[in-house]
């Protein structure tokens, strides 16, 4: 758990503020619609964080479970191993039509936002980051496939992310692949997808640095034994554990506690 003084996080939240550059701590927000299949995507990409050394948490917000409702699924990661989530969102992706105005209206300024192009969000606010980025068109050179095509772009968006963030593209693939297990077909499409999006975000915006870079964690002296707990209970949460009724190891509980996992 982090020490630093009130002082140094007051510090650090004002050059936030400011659009300083933040490494290792940051909430995205990615706003879709229920049943689009974005669940997979989010997972490549908090798990390519977490191979890179840094804590982090996700969790997926339902205000109801009917297919083509909005959903919001929030990532914190954070190098000091503050996971919880946070109201403020740093980095937004808008997939969503529906919500996407009111999603960028609620941010703070100098906060980042990919969206689709078609959406012309940057006429909303001129305080923000924007990465405009044209996904039905991208996943249309993929595959003629209308029902994949909807599915990759969800991935696109995880590789202009990836690339955004500075993700290293071995941790991404790595994840991918370990998401997509034994098959390869989709492991294909997907890899495919996520270098689409990154090829398109380097060419298109070079000049646009993202203020948000991670970098992999640098191991210290009795941090393996942190790590495996975290993993444990990172894992428990990718199973679907939401609530822990006995555990005798107080080193256990607290890492899940920390994950959002236990209640």
């Amino acid at each position: 758990m982090s020490q630093k003084s009130p002082q140094t996080l007051v510090m650090e939240e004002d050059q936030r503020a400011r659009g300083g550059p933040i490494i290792n701590d940051f909430s995205i927000q990615v706003a879709t619609v229920n049943g689009s299949g974005s669940q997979s995507s989010n997972t490549v990409l908090m798990r390519s964080i977490f191979q890179m050394g840094i804590p982090v948490s996700g969790k997926n917000l339902f205000p109801s479970n009917i297919a083509g409702l909005p959903t919001w699924f929030t990532i914190r990661a954070n190098k000091d191993g503050w996971i919880a989530r946070r109201k403020e969102i740093d980095f937004l992706v808008a997939m969503n039509p529906e919500t996407a105005r009111e999603d960028v209206m609620n941010l703070d300024p100098n906060r980042v936002v990919v969206y689709e192009e078609t959406l012309k969000l940057n006429q909303y606010r001129k305080d923000l980051a924007f990465f405009p980025v044209p996904f039905a068109k991208l996943s249309t050179e993929i595959t003629p496939d209308s029902r994949l095509r909807k599915l990759l772009a969800n991935m696109i968006y995880v590789g202009v992310v990836g690339h955004l963030l500075e993700i290293d593209p071995a941790e991404m693939e790595q994840a991918l692949t370990k998401q997509f297990k034994g098959k390869a077909k989709a492991v294909a499409l997907n890899k495919t997808a996520l270098e689409v999006g990154g090829k398109y975000c380097e060419r298109e915006f070079r000049q646009e640095p993202c203020s948000l870079p991670l970098r992999a964690n640098e191991r210290h002296e009795g941090q393996d034994h942190h790590r495996w707990e975290f993993a444990a209970a990172l894992g428990c949460m990718f199973a679907g554990v939401t609530c822990c009724h006995l555990v005798s190891d107080y080193t256990f509980i607290e890492p899940l506690r920390s994950a959002g996992g236990f209640t």
